[in-house]
């Protein structure tokens, strides 16, 4: 990882009996897109504020470029933080708005104007300059929310929630948008999000916490594809997880068989989980041999099959009473609901989950 502009050690936060940070320790990386993701109350939005001042810690230190942050005050850190609600001022155009901060801090007004003029032309509200918030869209207001926030150049830039409010559409677009945009300013961006897909769309690493507590931080493909537990396995995507039992050389899925994975140092005997995501699935017809590298295959019927545009989902409960979801293309079959077929899991596929947290 290249040089740690924030660097987290051991932060820990409690609110009356609530633990809202549990020995959080952390480093996130000069020019990162960085998202702190988890369920409500786990700890994210008191971490992102922690960073910004507006809330301290009872123990532990936060570091910026090296430098203990515990003694500064909000607007003594070269961080800006970004909330949910853009509180633009009304009656104030886009470009006052922009500028608002830089006249605060008594910048010569040529510098004001350049920096306005080139970061208006970074979101692509030039021609909308001279508009107040009111008759603007939500995306143009979040895009003047941002514009104001990077115009006094932070180190780091801090998102709370910043999409919550636009419609799914909308949030969407604007997901790919900031990605452009972090990479184009190249400012360290943290985002605050409980919006998984939000999360693994814009962020370069992720960092998925409960209770307080960091569970896993990794790029969003490792995170889906190599989860460090069952609460991340479960919390990232959907995944299809079966109950098993460790043994000496990977897990025994009963009445199903014993597969060869690495098992995560789990004593022999203790429980342990085995997961699959739905894309990994493999439907056959009742008849047909499980293709190579299946480790599992057993007989299951069609509960519900579900086309949606780009994908075909389908539910399917084996002879135990096991549900296992399914995803295939647009151009894969679409199964009868009701009809007989058989399930494959590729050993490729499968990942050992231990109950970490969950």
């Amino acid at each position: 990882m290249s040089h740690a502009v924030i660097a987290i050690e051991g932060a820990r936060k409690r609110f009356g009996e609530t633990i809202a940070l549990d020995g959080v320790s952390l480093e996130i990386a000069e020019g990162e897109f960085f998202a702190l993701l988890g369920p409500s109350g786990c700890g994210k939005t008191t971490l992102l504020r922690a960073i910004g001042g507006f809330a301290g810690l009872d123990q532990g230190r936060i570091l910026l470029d090296g430098a203990d942050l515990g003694r500064s005050r909000p607007y003594e850190r070269p961080v800006n933080m970004m909330f949910q609600s853009y509180a633009l001022f009304p009656h104030m155009r886009v470009r006052d708005n922009v500028a608002y901060g830089l006249r605060a801090e008594r910048l010569p007004r040529d510098e004001i104007d350049a920096r306005v003029d080139e970061v208006l032309g970074v979101v692509g509200l030039h021609d909308l300059a001279d508009r107040r918030p009111g008759q603007l869209s939500g995306g143009q207001r979040q895009r003047v929310a941002l514009a104001r926030a990077i115009v006094k150049r932070p180190r780091v830039l801090l998102l709370d929630e910043p999409l919550a409010a636009l419609d799914r559409q909308l949030r969407q677009e604007m997901q790919i948008e900031l990605k452009r945009l972090q990479h184009e300013v190249g400012l360290t961006f943290v985002v605050v999000t409980h919006d998984q897909e939000e999360a693994m769309t814009m962020a370069d690493r992720i960092a998925v916490m409960r209770s307080g507590r960091i569970l896993q931080v990794a790029t969003p493909r490792d995170l889906y594809r190599h989860p460090a537990d069952r609460f991340v396995a479960s919390f990232i995507g959907t995944m299809n997880i079966l109950d098993g039992v460790a043994t000496a050389d990977g897990v025994r899925l009963d009445p199903v068989g014993e597969v060869r994975l690495e098992a995560f140092g789990a004593a022999p005997g203790a429980p342990l989980a085995v997961g699959i995501r739905p894309d990994d699935v493999i439907l056959l017809d009742a008849d047909a041999p499980p293709p190579p590298g299946t480790a599992f295959a057993f007989p299951a019927q069609v509960e519900t099959t579900v086309f949606a545009g780009s994908q075909i989902h389908t539910l399917v409960r084996d002879t135990q009473g096991r549900a296992f979801a399914a995803t295939a293309g647009a151009g894969g079959e679409q199964r009868r609901e009701g009809s007989a077929c058989v399930v494959a899991l590729p050993l490729a596929a499968l990942v050992a989950l231990p109950e970490g947290s969950a």
